[in-house]
């Protein structure tokens, strides 16, 4: 519909005041009526080119996210910690044959990246409970613990060595990424999870020198007394549980 008045032509200066005033009015907004279209007309295009731009942006995004799938699972390592507590038979002669032992209840930590898995022997649950206590300046606390009776204490002993050790470990194989471009020589080389603990224990405030066991000369002998030892103490007091 053609919203223009061409009945009054170039005669609208006969108009009274007022009337050609709104005449006026009326034809401003008929010119702002069309800019506005053509503007709207103008962004359209524009918002359907963006479309067409965001299409293509989401099918790039589903390839590049394929992609970091692939990378977290070929490079991002993923660790577990476990407690051998099973019991093992253990071979003892020919007469009496195999007796069931109560097995080497010991921690580990299982790194897997790239398709392989480095497991990480920590230490035996007595070593690793005496050693969480001398990192937090205990004596008697996680050394009380029965991981491989009691599902709490494992909980507790197990989170807490994926709080401390695990940040090491990490540490570690970012520093053999960054010097050789690869964890090869980490993952084929020997470690000795019991070091992360040692290094805990050093810088933990809490550090002390072993005391050397009491030495007791017997004739041209040196015999030493392991009850001088507290820690050996207390492993004695807890094989007897």
């Amino acid at each position: 519909m053609d919203y223009r008045i061409k009945k009054v032509g170039d005669d609208w200066k006969f108009l009274p005041k007022k009337e050609r005033k709104e005449k006026s009015d009326y034809e401003r907004l008929l010119n702002n009526i069309s800019r506005r279209e053509k503007k709207i007309e103008s962004d359209l295009g524009k918002i359907k080119k963006l479309k067409e731009e965001l299409k293509e942006m989401k099918k790039e995004r589903t390839i590049q996210h394929h992609k970091m799938i692939k990378y977290h699972k070929e490079f991002t390592p993923t660790f577990s910690t476990s407690l051998s507590k099973n019991p093992k038979y253990k071979d003892t002669d020919n007469i009496r044959g195999s007796v069931m032992t109560g097995g080497n209840k010991s921690w580990t930590i299982s790194v897997r990246v790239g398709g392989k898995r480095k497991p990480i022997y920590l230490g035996t649950q007595l070593k690793v409970n005496e050693m969480l206590d001398l990192i937090e300046g205990r004596s008697d606390h996680y050394i009380n613990m029965f991981p491989h009776k009691h599902p709490p204490h494992e909980e507790k002993i197990k989170k807490k060595i994926e709080k401390l050790v695990y940040p090491l470990i990490k540490r570690d194989m970012l520093e053999c990424l960054n010097k050789s471009g690869k964890l090869d020589s980490y993952i084929n080389s020997t470690i000795k999870g019991i070091q992360y603990l040692d290094e805990l224990y050093r810088n933990s405030g809490y550090f002390e020198e072993r005391k050397p066991m009491n030495p007791k000369f017997k004739g041209k002998f040196v015999t030493y007394n392991p009850m001088y030892d507290k820690t050996l103490q207390r492993k004695l007091k807890n094989k007897k549980k």
